[in-house]
C-alpha cells in the first residue's frame, strides 16, 4: 500500500548520476489521490514541477518502502 511522506525504491533500482554523486532512484510520496501520485525524486530539478503519475503506474514501479532509516538527504548508490 503506498502511503503519503513515504519513500519507495524501485522494484529493479537505478543508479541516477548528478553532479554531487549516484544515488537511487527513490521516489518520495508528496500528494495522492484516488487516480494520482505526485512524487519528488533526485532526479527533479530544483525549480521544476514535480512530477505526476497514475497510482497504477507508480505502483507497478514501486518496490519496498525505504522511509524507516532513510537518510537526511537523498541514498547514495552503494557501489557493488
Amino acid at each position: 500500500m503506498i502511503e503519503q511522506g513515504h519513500i519507495y525504491r524501485a522494484k529493479k533500482p537505478k543508479c541516477v548520476l548528478l553532479f554531487l554523486g549516484d544515488y537511487y532512484d527513490d521516489r518520495q510520496v508528496l500528494w495522492m489521490s484516488a487516480e494520482e501520485i505526485q512524487y519528488d525524486s533526485p532526479t527533479v530539478r530544483d525549480g521544476r514541477h514535480y512530477p505526476r503519475v497514475s497510482r497504477e503506474k507508480f505502483e507497478t514501479w514501486a518496490g519496498e518502502d525505504v522511509t524507516e532509516g532513510y537518510p537526511s538527504e537523498w541514498a547514495k548508490w552503494e557501489k557493488r
